[in-house]
């Protein structure tokens, strides 16, 4: 490993850069790049700036020409990624607001040759710099030509380069514009950059030395994501490994830095690239697969200790199988977390795409995600799936009973998000592991769930005695959009409003049939004058419904609410009243000829039968052959101290 301090121009001099595709992609935000371009505003011509560590691995036998006969050998950029990235886009924006000025157009041509693109020996681009493969294309096709093609970001790390280009321009533009010689200034400002930044550099051998760098080096900018400490350990491990043939940790370097492209690709499409969602798939494949108590879970530092090397004396070869089968794992727990996350993409169960189940893992996956307490579950599922993979009907299953007990535990009875979550997650651990069947899995899943606490509270929810209503737009509005799907399935047709609607237009989604405020509006007093506050919020009066549409029905009176089929206004518009509305439980509500207490509460019942049925223990194909009585001790003994 060797390290010098190189300006940028010595940085780029016979070098071309690629950022291997198991990097995670462009992470750099506006704070980031205006903090850089603060310190160029800064600095002087005369004066260096040390602008941070940059390590190559140098590729063999990777020799290009250019048209002038000069060479370049490609190095995989370990770390600086970020940096070098927004420097080339910097330098390409110099170089396009150089080329305006006439006497500066050769500069501009130079500067594009050097650290943007050359011309080949083929007359094709040699760029200097290519990035991973979810975003290159983007970026030699929208981010440096002058002229950007149609296509837009593909994924969020290309949102970042887009977001990037505009506040380096638009930094030029607005300091072009505070300078007397505007030309001199860029020409400073590139000076600056290809000569007053001074950059370490560590130049590597071999991949595996990578980690070894990280467990030393202290002066990064941006903290490391756990995922990247735990890669850096694999690889520091993989080059502290003493085997008989060292082709073996080579091979183990091979698997992580595959198995890193293979899941960030996945997890950048699926729109999971957050550092809180790598940290949800690292702990939820260590519950499940290697200790589910979560009170002793630390991150990366739980995975260092697990395989740390100082347990492993004189049994290296045990713990290069171990780390194999770490990291396979975890490549493989990538594809159902990102299938559970976001289930509706088009690429979500694609292992499933000729059985006949997808559809419907697709749909009550959908249906969990909704209901917002995915965490508690996320091992649970990643296990069933991984145990019982050529099943899925089991998986199916289990998704279904997660469901139906997700909605009366967190949403009826009210339960935090963590409860019963360490429960859960031994029952993962007991599933990946082959401890239990089926069967007495979904058994144990009902009996955590199956409390006195819970059962009543749902027992009670479904009284349709007395007036009812459900807490909190989550609650409600997840309730009222089943009832749709429910209506739409028995016709045999899809909601009209699709829930992502639903969820861009919250405010204004709830509308009372009878209204909020009755002053003055002698139609809904002549019912409703002395029982208004009783009925107002009762669930057999709450429908969902179009912002606009409910903002058109204000505190009409029930009739013209309720409209007439077909009826339009002057201009051809259909009237908006609950017989033209999109949604099917509108119309539902037009059939009744008058909307008295005896309507709201023949509604009620109607709602709450149907969620008797949807949300029963037994519900949805969820069958158990016990009776729900014999929960009766988990529900005593866990009433006295929930975790």
């Amino acid at each position: 490993m060797e390290k010098m301090t190189l300006s940028l121009q010595e940085l780029f001099d016979a070098r071309i850069f690629r950022v291997p595709d198991y990097q995670r992609g462009y992470a750099w935000e506006r704070p980031q790049v205006q903090e850089f371009l603060d310190d160029l505003s800064l600095l002087n011509l005369s004066r260096r700036h040390y602008t941070g560590t940059i390590v190559l691995r140098q590729v063999p036998d990777s020799a290009k020409e250019d048209s002038s006969g000069r060479l370049y050998h490609e190095a995989h950029i370990v770390d600086g990624q970020q940096r070098l990235t927004t420097i080339v886009l910097l330098l390409n924006e110099v170089a396009a607001a150089l080329g305006k000025y006439e006497g500066s157009r050769t500069l501009a041509e130079g500067t594009r040759n050097s650290y943007v693109e050359a011309l080949g020996l083929d007359d094709q681009p040699i760029y200097k710099l290519t990035l991973n493969a979810d975003v290159d294309r983007f970026f030699k096709s929208s981010i440096l030509p002058p002229v950007p093609g149609i296509e837009g970001p593909p994924v969020k790390s290309a949102e970042r380069l887009l977001d990037a280009k505009r506040q380096i321009a638009a930094y030029l533009k607005d300091a072009e514009g505070h300078q007397s010689d505007r030309e001199r200034w860029l020409r400073n400002l590139r000076s600056k950059v290809i000569s007053r930044l001074q950059f370490s550099l560590y130049e590597v051998e071999r991949e595996a030395e990578v980690g070894v760098i990280f467990e030393v080096m202290n002066d990064r900018g941006k903290p490391l994501s756990d995922l990247e400490k735990v890669k850096n350990y694999l690889l520091y491990a993989a080059a502290s490994l003493d085997l008989d043939d060292p082709r073996h940790a080579d091979g183990l370097v091979e698997t992580v830095n595959h198995a890193w492209a293979d899941l960030l690709t996945r997890m950048m499409k699926a729109g999971l690239g957050l550092p809180a969602d790598e940290d949800q798939l690292l702990h939820a494949h260590w519950f499940m697969q290697y200790d589910p108590q979560s009170r002793r879970w630390r991150g990366s530092r739980s995975i260092k200790q697990r395989f740390d090397l100082r347990n492993y004396r004189e049994r290296h070869g045990d713990l290069l199988g171990e780390l194999n089968a770490y990291v396979e794992g975890l490549r493989e727990a990538s594809i159902s977390y990102c299938d559970i996350r976001r289930p509706g993409r088009e690429l979500a169960f694609e292992s499933l795409a000729s059985d006949k189940s997808r559809e419907d893992i697709v749909l009550w996956s959908l249906k969990l995600a909704r209901i917002r307490v995915i965490r508690t579950f996320l091992p649970l599922l990643m296990a069933v799936r991984k145990r019982w993979s050529s099943d899925p009907q089991k998986y199916l299953e289990m998704l279904r009973v997660c469901e139906v007990l997700a909605f009366r535990t967190y949403k009826i009875w009210g339960a935090n998000a963590n409860f019963r979550e360490s429960a859960m997650f031994h029952l993962a651990y007991e599933v990946a592991h082959a401890r239990v069947d089926f069967t007495e899995i979904v058994r144990s899943v009902k009996r955590e769930y199956g409390w006195r606490g819970i059962r009543e509270a749902f027992d009670n929810f479904v009284d349709a005695s007395k007036p009812h209503s459900l807490d909190g737009w989550g609650s409600l509005g997840y309730f009222l959009y089943e009832y749709e799907e429910s209506l739409a399935a028995s016709k045999q047709v899809a909601p009209k409003v699709a829930w992502a609607e639903l969820m861009r237009e919250l405010d204004g989604s709830i509308e009372h049939v009878l209204p909020q405020y009755i002053e003055n509006q002698p139609e809904w007093l002549e019912n409703f004058a002395d029982v208004h506050e009783k009925y107002v919020d009762d669930i057999g009066n709450l429908v969902l419904s179009k912002p606009a549409w409910n903002s058109a029905y204000g505190n009409k009176p029930f009739s013209k609410k309720k409209g007439v089929f077909g009826e339009k206004n002057d201009d051809g518009s259909y009237v908006r009243c609950y017989a033209n509305a999109p949604w099917l439980q509108e119309q539902e509500i037009a059939q009744y000829d008058d909307w008295t207490v005896e309507s709201i509460e023949d509604r009620r019942t109607e709602l709450l039968d149907w969620a008797r049925k949807r949300w029963g223990v037994d519900s949805g194909g969820v069958s158990d052959s016990k009776p729900e009585a014999e929960y009766e001790d988990a529900g005593e003994e866990s009433e006295e101290g929930e975790e």
